[in-house]
């Protein structure tokens, strides 16, 4: 056979298979096997505003039933003017587990951000999503760059090992980060979905009755030890793929604000290994000795021999600053503030729940945290903050979310890695909606609702921070914000409301919010702004009873029922006759009364008088 038919066979055998795979490729896709997970996809109650997609985390589990949800962040899609666009990627701390919604770090640094700089949009589009890593936070960049943002927050670094597609996970596909982030690029070739699909279908649950949570199933390698050769290879995917995700974002012009990691270091001991333990036990007795350095350094040291990687280790705590600096990243020092709150300053119990996940009281620092390094760089950029900016802020948590939080990590330690033996959770004699919403009986948003109308009759301060949550989960839905009225009205707080629904945009003021206004304007006796807001109302819906009470209010604003003119009765009756009869119209007995003894003083023979007495009891 000649050189130039070698060549010829050679070509056909290497282009047979390709076009093999090829025609595939394309009768996969014509037969609409497969599916793409964008990051991002329309609401479904609003088409002009963007959600995380609720199933883009399939993307980075091989089993399906692993894959985690993130937040409910709605954003623009034409963003406005005057925007602060955060974005937040990490895992499940900035996630907000345990408490989730409004409980998270990013939904409360929203809130703050918010107060401070009322003349701006702020949107925090929160894209951490549980069981997750750097893979994921590489995966998304191109994606969250597309939306426009001015900011990027990143928290990550304890998931390394067992997140999704990370070296010691089940659901690891490759020993290096350049391996599985050629796989991530590929995935939405249908050839690559088919193979995932068998992988899944093959893929055998595990029957250990101790090991069914999801911390246990994603988990593989169960012995890590510090310098070993799947220690390093988590380093190197953190380095890889953090690296990249930082050129992208300084390429694009973006600021990032890139977080040191807390972890609880006094309180919280190794998962496995007697080495480590031994080194914690240590690490306790020189606390209890008082000699703090030495504490610190023997509890961040049994952390990093742990065997069980959950903590990230004292390598990846340096590449955060390492990369930040090569890269001109913010570095966030959250670990440093933490541990200047911390008694010993040494973090534990008092800012976290078990490992690595916060409290309140932490979710409320890493708020403070973030927001502070925020407002320096939105000060240099010329942003005006309003003049109670640097005041301590209140944060709205509601009830539901923090004792939700509170379940949920209880049920949490009743499994491994936190006790060898499951324990069963007690039968709760009376179960509310929260108990409902632990087991997964009720989604989120019917327990707040039934917490709300709860709250309502008992406890109305709580139903306002409940209804306020929601108007932040739901901004372009109407009822979260008329349950803030209701609440403020039941409240009792004149000013309050006002101050409330004055301040509402007016594309978010409907017919039902002016009257609830205008009810605690007639309440508050503002009767002259209370007349413009009658006649708005009448003219938006002429109903006879909307024209009486503008007229019951001009009656009103016609007479000074703090000074009243004793000869003018007497010479005009007719005027505060009408008065009288507005009043009571508006149901303001005290008023009515009070005009009626002067009336029945001055004019008691006047014959509307003794018929308004004789119906009524004044």
């Amino acid at each position: 056979m000649s050189k130039s038919k070698k060549r010829v066979f050679t070509f056909i055998s290497l282009l047979v298979p390709i076009l093999f795979f090829v025609l595939l490729e394309l009768v996969l896709r014509l037969a609409n096997y497969g599916e793409e997970y964008p990051l991002f996809i329309d609401d479904t109650v609003d088409s002009n505003y963007l959600i995380l997609n609720p199933e883009v985390s399939k993307r980075y589990f091989p089993v399906e039933e692993f894959a985690t949800k993130g937040q409910y962040d709605l954003f623009l899609k034409e963003k406005p003017e005057k925007t602060l666009r955060v974005v937040v990627q990490g895992a499940s701390t900035s996630a907000g587990f345990p408490y989730q919604h409004g409980g998270s770090f990013p939904r409360l640094l929203e809130q703050r951000l918010q107060y401070s700089y009322p003349d701006y949009h702020i949107e925090i589009i929160n894209t951490s999503l549980a069981a997750t890593n750097s893979f994921t936070i590489l995966d998304f960049v191109d994606e969250i760059i597309e939306q426009k943002p001015d900011v990027i927050i990143i928290y990550s670094g304890h998931n390394e090992y067992y997140g999704a597609l990370g070296v010691g996970s089940s659901q690891s596909i490759g020993k290096t980060a350049a391996v599985t982030n050629t796989y991530l690029k590929l995935k939405n070739v249908r050839l690559v979905q088919l193979i995932r699909n068998w992988v899944r279908k093959a893929y055998i649950p595990s029957e250990d009755p101790n090991k069914q949570s999801l911390m246990a199933k994603m988990v593989q390698n169960t012995s890590i030890e510090l310098g070993s050769e799947a220690y390093q290879a988590g380093l190197d995917q953190y380095e890889f793929n953090i690296s990249r995700v930082l050129a992208k974002y300084k390429e694009a012009g973006i600021p990032v604000f890139i977080s040191s990691l807390v972890s609880n270091l006094k309180d919280f001991e190794p998962f496995e290994s007697e080495y480590a333990s031994g080194l914690f036990k240590a690490g306790r007795k020189a606390l209890e000795a008082g000699d703090i350095s030495e504490a610190k350094a023997k509890l961040i040291e049994a952390r990093d021999n742990d065997l069980l990687k959950f903590r990230a280790p004292s390598g990846v705590e340096d590449l955060i600053g390492q990369l930040a600096q090569e890269h001109g990243a913010v570095l966030v020092d959250s670990r440093k503030k933490f541990e200047s709150e911390s008694k010993f300053g040494i973090i534990g119990n008092d800012l976290l729940l078990e490992h690595v996940h916060v409290n309140l009281s932490g979710a409320r620092l890493f708020a403070d945290t973030f927001y502070e390094a925020l407002k320096v760089y939105l000060d240099q950029k010329g942003w005006v903050s309003s003049p109670n900016s640097d005041e301590e802020f209140d944060y709205v948590i509601s009830e539901v979310d923090s004792l939700f939080g509170t379940k949920l990590v209880k049920k949490l330690m009743n499994n491994w890695p936190f006790t060898d033996q499951v324990v069963t959770a007690e039968q709760v004699e009376n179960p509310t909606e929260i108990d409902f919403l632990v087991n997964g009986q009720i989604p989120w948003v019917q327990a707040m609702n039934q917490a709300y109308v709860r709250q309502l009759n008992t406890d109305p301060a709580e139903a306002l921070k409940t209804a306020k949550v929601l108007a932040q989960e739901y901004p372009h839905q109407d009822q979260p914000i008329v349950m803030v009225a209701d609440a403020y009205l039941r409240l009792g707080n004149r000013a309050e409301t006002e101050a409330f629904l004055s301040s509402l945009p007016k594309e978010k003021v409907t017919i039902d919010l002016k009257k609830k206004r205008l009810s605690n304007l007639i309440s508050w006796g503002d009767y002259e702004l209370g007349i413009q807001l009658a006649q708005e109302i009448f003219a938006q819906e002429r109903l006879p009873q909307n024209e009486f009470t503008v007229r019951a209010l001009t009656d009103i604003s016609k007479v000074d029922l703090d000074n009243l003119d004793r000869q003018d009765i007497q010479s005009e009756p007719d005027k505060y006759i009408s008065a009288l009869g507005a009043f009571l119209y508006i149901r303001n007995l005290e008023s009515a009364k009070k005009l009626n003894t002067v009336l029945l003083e001055l004019i008691p023979q006047n014959e509307q008088l003794k018929a308004i007495n004789k119906n009524f009891a004044l």
